[in-house]
């Protein structure tokens, strides 16, 4: 694709990943926890059925931005390497959209590189807002791990 083409609608990708040093395992567990059983101040509520077909709701208020709620329907966990799930965001005064994330834990030089993809953002503003939060998630799951 050129710099002139756009891709089509809902097909924005977001790409992310940080190498950790820590085992896969206490990555996988931690980023479970950052969303359930400790979470950060921005995460306001949680409920998580872990397991394929499992639903997790997850509320959310960022600093500076608005409340919103993720519903969330797990596709697969392979833990320690693997977490994936289908994702709706909800907000009160915006239209509903619906990515996929993929979550991969894999060995580095360096530790454990953890990767989340999410595909499907229904446009490049949408996915950049999230792009802004996903390496401070990231950044608080390594900090959890030192």
């Amino acid at each position: 694709m050129n710099g002139s083409q756009q891709p089509p609608k809902g097909q924005y990708t977001l790409d992310v990943a940080r190498v950790i040093d820590a085992p896969a395992e206490s990555i996988f567990d931690a980023f479970i926890a950052l969303y359930d059983s400790r979470r950060p101040d921005w995460v306001t509520d949680s409920e998580l059925d872990l397991r394929p077909s499992g639903r997790w709701s997850v509320g959310f208020q960022v600093p500076d931005g608005p409340a919103f709620r993720e519903e969330r329907v797990i596709t697969a966990v392979e833990r320690p390497h693997r977490l994936a799930y289908d994702m709706t965001a909800i907000y009160e005064d915006a239209p509903r959209f619906a990515t996929t994330v993929e979550i991969t834990i894999g060995t580095a030089s360096d530790g454990q590189r953890i990767r989340l993809v999410q595909q499907g953002f229904p446009t490049a503003e949408i996915r950049d807002d999230f792009a802004g939060a996903w390496p401070d998630v990231l950044g608080e799951l390594a900090r959890r791990l030192r």
